[in-house]
């Protein structure tokens, strides 16, 4: 991945790539030489200079281009730049503008309206987690996890039982803690506190299991002595 990070006079500079172009080729195998050829004509330079900000480039495992950029106008500029170069080379593309959702944390279509108030961004979270618990609850269990590492077997019996009796969905394995939550922003509120009671050297990290694989922790520890 190529960046270009030198201040352009005029122009606003910020870290915050929350726009990404897509360049998918339409032969397979391109993608390393066109990254070549993008770097080689300075396409992240050159949309620097007009408009700020920071631009990247990267390929996908999938063999797409990645264009982040820090706004809109840029996005655009980046995309006319990069289909120029690409049909220089005798490359074919499409293209695909999106922009970073800061509550959802997925990249959605510039048409979605996004949050930009503190009130909006709360109200964007309410709704989130709305869906989140009715999916959850619709499961039968637990979308999201809080997973709890301890140092001891005793260690996690003790802190098991300790939540269990403050109301916590728990199971337990040896050495290993889930705790379930119905929505992130519980998860998250979860992982904190038990955070606070959780002896030294306990791990705590909170993960989405999906409708299908309620505790996928304890798959995932089998066989590793937990």
């Amino acid at each position: 991945m190529t960046e270009q990070n030198a201040p352009a006079g005029g122009g606003s500079s910020t870290d915050d790539n929350d726009w990404r172009v897509t360049v998918r080729l339409r032969e397979g195998g391109q993608a390393g030489q066109a990254v070549e050829h993008l770097s080689a004509h300075k396409v992240e330079g050159e949309v620097h200079q007009r408009l700020g900000g920071r631009v990247m480039v990267g390929a996908g495992d999938a063999g797409e281009l990645y264009l982040y950029t820090h706004a809109g106008d840029a996005a655009a500029a980046a995309q006319q730049s990069v289909a120029e170069v690409l049909a220089s080379h005798g490359f074919q593309a499409d293209f695909t503008v999106e922009r970073w959702h800061p509550v959802e944390e997925e990249w959605e279509s510039v048409d979605m309206a996004m949050p930009e108030t503190a009130a909006q961004i709360q109200a964007e979270r309410s709704r989130l987690d709305a869906e989140e618990t009715t999916e959850s609850l619709s499961a039968g269990h637990a979308l999201f996890e809080v997973r709890v590492q301890l140092p001891s077997h005793r260690a996690a019996v003790a802190l098991a039982t300790r939540l269990a009796a403050e109301g916590y969905s728990v199971a337990r394995r040896w050495r290993f803690l889930v705790v379930g939550a119905n929505n992130v922003d519980q998860a998250e509120g979860f992982a904190a506190a038990i955070r606070q009671e959780a002896p030294a050297g306990a791990q705590v990290s909170v993960e989405e299991v999906g409708p299908l694989l309620p505790f996928t922790a304890f798959d995932a520890a089998a066989g590793s002595g937990l």
